[in-house]
């Protein structure tokens, strides 16, 4: 799989996890039981497409994309604090502290508190949507690029894999000759 291959697919597979994780909220937010794990925190990072974004979408800039992928991440911010809200009002429970001492958790969501997430989601949808768009914008710049220009995105990451990963190999203190114990090892 070529280069530009790569990018593209990875593009696809955060497109996927953008819309796993709006058709998730939309479940919360209808009232079904969803568990808390299949919802991150709301920190852009933490989710996969922030993942993608600041690890990779983001190298895109020093070609032609700049200017989409500061839209895409101003989206990426609105959505996110939308959706604190409504992970505080489904996952942060407020309870007074008579019921804590007699045991009784009280984790339903009141009339009023389901509104205001659908509410909350209905802007989510509205700023998903617009997402959804710059992300077809990217894709088509992508696709306008030159394999070479994939190539040192690719070359880029794969230095900062290296650089992540411990070497092998490396010498012990007998086997280098030249280690100074301190100040006062000479």
């Amino acid at each position: 799989m070529s280069a530009k291959e790569k990018s593209l697919n990875r593009l696809y597979k955060a497109r996927v996890a953008h819309l796993k994780w709006v058709n998730t909220i939309k479940l919360l937010v209808s009232g079904f039981k969803v568990d808390q794990s299949h919802l991150t925190l709301p920190i852009i990072q933490d989710s996969e497409i922030g993942r993608w974004y600041y690890n990779e979408a983001i190298q895109f800039a020093q070609f032609r994309s700049q200017s989409v992928l500061v839209e895409m991440e101003t989206l990426l911010e609105e959505m996110f604090n939308i959706y604190t809200k409504i992970y505080e009002i489904y996952f942060t429970h407020k309870q007074s502290t008579f019921k804590t001492l007699l045991g009784i958790k009280n984790h339903t969501v009141n009339r009023h508190e389901m509104e205001l997430a659908g509410r909350y989601y209905e802007d989510i949808v509205k700023l998903s949507d617009e997402f959804k768009g710059k992300l077809h914008t990217l894709e088509r710049q992508l696709l306008a690029m030159q394999e070479n220009e994939h190539a040192l995105v690719s070359h880029f990451e794969m230095e900062e894999e290296t650089a992540v990963k411990p070497k092998k190999n490396v010498p012990s203190v007998e086997e280098e000759g030249n280690y100074s114990y301190g100040p006062r090892s000479r």
